[in-house]
């Protein structure tokens, strides 16, 4: 069983700076120069909290929060409420729209069955995260957990929601309309507590925070000498609710460029122990064969030419029969380690290998050094869901869920 319920909210005065100015991407997928121009738009742009600058940095962003909250540029919400959260966009030219709320979940270790991670942690992340929730006290962005609710129950209490002005409203960089509501009748916050109470939570984003939740709230029993039955704000973490089947819940892939300074045509032939290779002529022809074929395929890019590779079927046979349904794994396991020669520390580290969305970013990297690039395919939301009950991890990376939760909509004080 899960606990998840409201809470009291901190946000933007709204009459005292423009949403648009303040809100930014997951800290996670912020570029060096992405970060400049959002510190140039605003002195409140919430960039200065998720990634702050320093010597003493995470105090830095501690003590901004704390002023900004004295000189009432953030304000609490007088009472506990849901937040609602709705994401507008388009994608390949249709209008999709993804709808969620906001609250609070009890935190819980992964081996009591009722969160799932689904991605691999690294310990540095993990400890930055850390340094920054033990000097604010605060969470400032909000896990991204999946639910299943086949009946769309929920969608009846957000409908009648939506018919009202959102309290908040802004088009990111990415045009997404990102626009928030209150959820404060007692009768529907009571029943999303109920309704959730039997549910799973798969973590969509936000491994390493919630670890890191796990982590403060362990450091803060310890510290004040709690004990687990004593219900404290460090028990829970700000996590945003989305539903598995929600239409505009989309699952993209992120594909692998890796450092190449060897012979292309010896790698080939090396690739040819275990797949099929065939040179194509062009992205759109290779692209066709990769979401027709039915095992894992890549599209394979060097030196402004292209190449469709699919696995053969002996090789494909001695794979984990649900690994083998997850592109990324199974680009590491046949081609990354044996023919390129990474290790899994190297891969964890990001030693010589980039993590991007598209053909641009490739482009980008092919500018600056000598790169092979491997497109994959994404990953089906149902396979997600099977890895995580079966108690496995994907390689790092292997999911992009988009659209990306906005920070800046609302933080959650831990004290």
């Amino acid at each position: 069983m899960v606990m998840v319920k409201p809470f009291k909210g901190v946000r933007y005065n709204l009459e005292k700076t423009l949403l648009k100015q303040v809100i930014a991407p997951p800290y996670d997928v912020i570029s060096p120069e992405q970060k400049e121009v959002l510190k140039l738009r605003s002195p409140y742009n919430v960039v200065n909290l998720i990634l702050p600058d320093g010597e003493n940095k995470y105090e830095e962003a501690a003590k901004k929060y704390e002023m900004w909250k004295k000189e009432k540029i953030l304000i609490k919400d007088p009472e506990p409420v849901f937040y609602l959260y709705e994401q507008e966009y388009e994608y390949e030219g249709k209008k999709y729209v993804r709808t969620g709320f906001i609250g609070l979940l009890k935190l819980e270790e992964y081996d009591k069955g009722n969160v799932f991670p689904h991605e691999k942690t690294l310990s540095g992340p993990k400890m930055d995260r850390f340094n920054l929730m033990k000097a604010a006290k605060a969470n400032f962005s909000q896990i991204f957990g999946l639910y299943i609710d086949r009946d769309n129950f929920l969608e009846k209490i957000f409908s009648s929601i939506k018919k009202e002005m959102p309290v908040a409203s802004a088009v990111n960089d990415e045009k997404v309309k990102n626009s928030l509501w209150l959820i404060s009748d007692e009768e529907m916050k009571k029943s999303i507590e109920q309704f959730m109470k039997d549910k799973k939570i798969y973590i969509a984003d936000g491994h390493h925070r919630y670890e890191t939740a796990l982590k403060y709230r362990d450091y803060m029993r310890e510290l004040n000498g709690d004990s687990p039955e004593d219900i404290k704000p460090y028990d829970f973490v700000m996590m945003m609710f989305v539903n598995f089947y929600d239409e505009g819940l989309k699952v993209f892939p992120t594909h692998r460029v890796v450092e190449f300074n060897d012979k292309i045509d010896d790698f080939f032939e090396k690739l040819k122990r275990s797949y099929k290779v065939e040179k194509v002529d062009d992205f759109k022809v290779a692209e066709k064969k990769q979401k027709e074929s039915d095992v894992p395929s890549f599209i394979v890019y060097y030196n402004g030419k292209f190449a469709f590779i699919s696995i053969l079927e002996e090789e494909y046979e001695k794979l984990h029969p649900i690994y083998r349904k997850v592109d990324t794994f199974v680009l590491e396991e046949t081609v990354l380690k044996p023919i390129l020669g990474f290790t899994d520390e190297k891969l964890l580290k990001k030693e010589g290998i980039y993590f991007v969305q598209n053909m641009e970013q490739i482009k980008k990297l092919e500018k600056e050094k000598d790169v092979l690039a491997f497109i994959v395919k994404g990953v089906d939301i149902e396979v997600v869901k099977e890895i995580a009950e079966n108690g496995l991890v994907m390689p790092q990376k292997s999911t992009y869920f988009y659209p990306k939760l906005d920070s800046g909509l609302v933080f959650n004080d831990l004290s």
